[in-house]
């Protein structure tokens, strides 16, 4: 027993000095939500900034990224290549409950995403293929690289988050983006992580709004290891006029999520979840349209529900392999069914580098039609620490049976930049 215990101990210890970036999750956010890119930013601050941070209790962040994307075969006729950049300015700002524990502030993240190619890297997968006024591109049904697409400014975050209960309760209510707190685990983020949907939140199975609206999140440690987290966000909302389409309709997307973890600290290493889901039918996220008599357009009624499901865990003191997936049903999420597996290295030639790899299987929606093949992905990316400001993210996908396309299978290769100050 005694052996046992100390034989965990050095692990943890091993763990925290590899990866500190980690052991963050006390605040119930995805690797990618505001306060959690803070902490993890080793980026050493200018002297004013670290007045600001001490005096101010005030903190920000700016970086930029970019995607390039290539495939060895696309549609016939399709766009082989796509690039984008995203630039972020992001932060945080406490002014309650400095010594009490429960601490309250406002937190901000604004973005301008824009394309380099005809083509962005959110609409090279399928997108494409299914609009009129942008070329085909892979044919595959999901996406590789949601994030880098060409909606210009946007807001994504602008809400209250307080803690109560000395951090084993946090509320977030204001402009959200879901993925901060839905199906949340280390390698979701596209930012840092995997690029392609199938291996991030939700899996493509997760009928998702738009990841800049309004909303409401709690998450409550029941116990040490077992916790809940709800939501409720507005199924309409568009981050790039975030103001007004709530009372356009009210259709919402809820969600609720019970857990497994080893330690609050660990939330979404050491995890173990079943996230429940629903959104309303009649918004844009719906795949199948309706043609009304006087010949318009609209959206189709039906409502978009799921489970999906979660486990990872670190078996070392660097490898965290997980398993993950999800079930739907309705016509909103990418997947009736998602199956994913693979393995996060963490400290791989620096404790801030680590490298993924991963398989999925998807069985693709009923309403894109019937007949579609089983689509098989796989992706391995190694996430460069160059130095405390650069970030190199070489990456590979494999796609066989692409949903849309008329070639077997195509290889992607991608590269992903990160500069932060």
């Amino acid at each position: 027993m005694t052996k046992t215990l100390l034989s965990s101990v050095a692990l943890a210890a091993s763990f925290a000095s590899l990866v500190p970036k980690l052991a963050i999750g006390a605040d119930f956010g995805s690797p990618d939500s505001v306060d959690n890119t803070l902490k993890t930013k080793p980026t050493p601050k200018l002297n004013w900034r670290e007045s600001l941070e001490q005096n101010q209790n005030l903190t920000f962040g700016l970086d930029y990224q970019s995607l390039g994307l290539r495939a060895s075969d696309t549609v016939t006729g399709g766009e082989n290549n796509a690039a984008a950049g995203v630039f972020r300015f992001y932060g945080s700002w406490n002014l309650v409950g400095l010594e009490s524990g429960n601490v309250g502030g406002l937190v901000w993240k604004v973005e301008h995403r824009h394309k380099y190619t005809d083509l962005s890297p959110k609409e090279f997968a399928f997108i494409g293929n299914v609009t009129p006024s942008l070329p085909d591109g892979v044919g595959y049904v999901g996406m590789i690289g949601p994030a880098y697409s060409d909606q210009g400014s946007r807001l994504t975050n602008l809400y209250w988050k307080q803690k109560l209960n000395q951090g084993r309760t946090s509320l977030m209510l204001g402009y959200l983006d879901t993925t901060d707190y839905v199906d949340t685990y280390a390698l979701a983020s596209p930012w840092t992580g995997f690029t392609n949907l199938a291996f991030s939140t939700g899996g493509g199975a997760i009928g998702l709004p738009d990841d800049g609206v309004l909303g409401l999140a709690v998450g409550h440690m029941l116990t040490d290891n077992f916790y809940l987290i709800g939501g409720v966000a507005d199924a309409n909302g568009d981050s790039s006029n975030p103001f007004d389409s709530f009372f356009d309709g009210s259709k919402l997307f809820t969600t609720l999520e019970f857990g497994w973890t080893a330690s609050q600290e660990q939330i979404y290493t050491d995890n173990i979840h079943i996230t429940a889901w629903n959104i309303d039918g009649g918004t844009r996220h719906n795949l199948s349209t309706i043609t009304l008599p006087d010949g318009t357009t609209t959206y189709s009624d039906q409502n978009g529900r799921g489970v999906n499901f979660s486990a990872s865990y670190f078996a070392t003191a660097q490898l965290m392999p997980f398993i993950r997936g999800g079930f739907s049903s309705g016509d909103v999420a990418l997947y009736d069914t998602s199956i994913s597996a693979g393995i996060g290295y963490f400290g791989l030639g620096n404790a801030t580098s680590n490298l993924g790899f991963a398989v999925n299987w998807s069985e693709v929606n009923e309403a894109f039609g019937s007949g579609l093949d089983n689509q098989i992905t796989s992706e391995l990316y190694y996430s460069w620490a160059v130095n405390d400001y650069i970030q190199v993210t070489p990456d590979l996908q494999y796609i066989k049976n692409p949903a849309f396309s008329d070639k077997d299978s195509t290889w992607i290769i991608g590269l992903r930049l990160r500069v932060a100050i």
